[in-house]
């Protein structure tokens, strides 16, 4: 018999890239037709305004990274009104090739321009900063606050460079998975907002 060439790891995270792959097609599509027959009215009002868990964290950060909502992901537009008007530094990540995102202040919207993959990102003029709270985008997430974002690991990268960051998933109800599988550097949120629910295990400080 002639030994497999690959190793029992090896076939086992193949099967995982695998499950991620097809997890990723079905949730994309789940996402897509959810958010299609969302009224504008909707759509307007969901992610509006942090519930008070959220709000809590928001208080106790200086400097809030969101990210440019894209299709049928959860909208930020509102909450990056919202961060302005009560005073904090709010920032939007620049894809620097495999490297970790890296932050970048914005003062409003309209200093954000197409970036990589057509994504709204800050230019090369707006400062970087360190962020306090990370709010990230996701393709699908669990009741374990896993998340599966777009496969290239740009927020595992960045989640591993800025330890102390909370890290805050948005997603709309119908993304949840009964389970995201884990490979070794997927890193685990410690919330998730979605237009219906809040599911956590941070603490807020009073």
């Amino acid at each position: 018999m002639v030994p497999s060439p690959f190793s029992k790891k090896d076939i086992f995270l193949n099967n995982l890239s695998d499950e991620k792959k097809a997890l990723r097609e079905e949730y994309r599509r789940r996402r897509d037709a959810f958010y299609s027959q969302l009224d504008v009215a909707t759509k307007g009002l969901a992610f509006r305004r942090p519930p008070s868990p959220l709000a809590k964290l928001i208080e106790q950060s200086e400097v809030v990274a969101l990210y440019s909502a894209m299709g049928s992901e959860a909208p930020t537009a509102r909450l990056a009104e919202y961060c302005i008007e009560i005073g904090k530094t709010i920032a939007f990540p620049a894809v620097i090739g495999d490297s970790p995102l890296e932050f970048r202040q914005v003062d409003n919207l309209e200093l954000l321009e197409t970036g990589y993959q057509n994504i709204s990102e800050p230019s090369t003029d707006c400062p970087a900063v360190t962020p306090d709270l990370i709010i990230t985008p996701m393709i699908a997430f669990d009741r374990s606050l896993g998340r599966l974002g777009q496969g290239k690991g740009h927020y595992d990268r960045t989640f591993e460079k800025y330890p102390k960051a909370t890290r805050i998933g948005f997603a709309w109800s119908v993304q949840e998975a009964e389970n995201i599988p884990m490979q070794p550097h997927d890193v685990t949120l410690e919330m998730i907002v979605t237009e219906s629910e809040i599911i956590q295990r941070v603490e807020t400080t009073s």
